[in-house]
């Protein structure tokens, strides 16, 4: 599919309700396209994004409680564009609008606030992941990994009873300092990009005013996410965990109750499981939903706006995507996202045909 480069020009000006549609973009499609691209830690990357675009609104607006309307309208778009997006996926985008607005309503140094986002946000955005896990297996999944890093250790003649360090402790740390750092880097990128802006206009170049470019990502649409153990991922820990159980059948480094354990851990998961998507989420999302078709007729007029301009900004992407292709690996990434976010700043796009 070819798409038309459409009619673009400089725009010196940065408008707050420019940066909420991107906010609004980056979180119900820059994620799959991140995931079309092959990209891994989309989710922090998409939190990184979210964090460089609320200090940027708390920088651009008057008052700061536009970061918490924004927060609502984001969400709202959210549920419009990527209806199957799980609940924790719209906790998320308002944990990070109220953590805005709490850090830049209460601290003056915005560069202060800013990093106190990042942190938190991205912390967050790393512990998500292992405290849904916790909750659905119990500590006896970490627990597990704990003694099948051990036996690996052992049968490489490394004797691991000199380490007090759990294993599933230091991954989880590394996991979340990974999301930290890039949180921390994306907030001070944050701070320091709109007096960086007007320097940044010579990426509207002409070669960008007439491109003309496959759509990568066009036909991708929303579908409804799987459950965790149809999940590749999913049947993998099933299989890790089967196997586990026979190994500690098979060897002597292993409690004896490991085992027995392992399989009420199963079907703890599973019970778990049944009861959140029998019983507890359908009435969430229900109430949800209710919230959100009352307050998308209420705010019609501002999101036909702000998705108005998403197809301009997919072709902003398809862009520097290509742009960028000299770039390797992380540094390609970088160099995407940050021209992609800048493009769509100031790049004043009419869309009125």
């Amino acid at each position: 599919m070819i798409v038309s480069s459409g009619n673009y020009s400089y725009q010196p000006q940065i408008d707050p309700k420019r940066i909420i549609a991107i906010w609004g973009f980056s979180e119900a499609t820059l994620g799959g396209i991140l995931h079309a691209l092959k990209i891994p830690l989309t989710g922090m990357f998409v939190g990184g994004i979210a964090v460089v675009l609320i200090t940027l609104l708390a920088h651009y607006s008057q008052k700061k409680s536009a970061i918490l309307n924004a927060t609502i309208t984001v969400i709202i778009i959210k549920a419009v564009i990527s209806p199957h997006s799980p609940l924790a996926a719209y906790f998320a985008v308002a944990l990070q609008g109220v953590l805005g607005y709490i850090f830049f309503s209460t601290i003056r140094i915005e560069k202060v606030a800013a990093l106190l986002l990042g942190f938190f946000a991205l912390l967050f955005s790393a512990l998500q992941k292992f405290i849904v896990l916790t909750i659905v297996f119990g500590n006896t999944l970490w627990k597990s990994l704990d003694d099948f890093v051990n036996f690996i250790l052992i049968q490489l003649n490394i004797n691991s009873s000199n380490y007090s360090l759990s294993f599933s402790i230091l991954l989880i740390s590394i996991y979340s300092l990974v999301h930290i750092s890039i949180g921390i880097y994306l907030a001070l990128k944050a701070v320091s990009l709109p007096k960086k802006l007007a320097v940044k206009s010579h990426l509207l170049t002409e070669a960008f005013k007439v491109y003309l470019t496959e759509d990568l990502f066009s036909g991708k649409k929303s579908t409804k996410p799987k459950r965790w153990f149809k999940k590749k991922s999913g049947i993998l820990l099933i299989v890790f965990l089967v196997l586990l159980m026979i190994l500690t059948y098979l060897s002597p480094g292993f409690e004896k109750n490991r085992a027995y354990e392992i399989l009420v851990m199963l079907v703890r998961s599973f019970v778990i499981t049944f009861i959140w998507f029998v019983i507890v989420s359908p009435y969430v999302i229900t109430k949800f939903n209710k919230f959100i078709e009352k307050n998308k007729f209420e705010r019609a007029s501002e999101i036909n706006k702000v998705t108005a301009l998403f197809p301009e900004f997919r072709k902003i992407i398809n862009y520097t995507w290509k742009a960028s292709a000299e770039y390797k690996k992380l540094k390609r990434i970088r160099k995407f996202l940050s021209d992609s976010i800048v493009l769509m700043l100031i790049t004043k796009i009419n869309t009125d045909g």
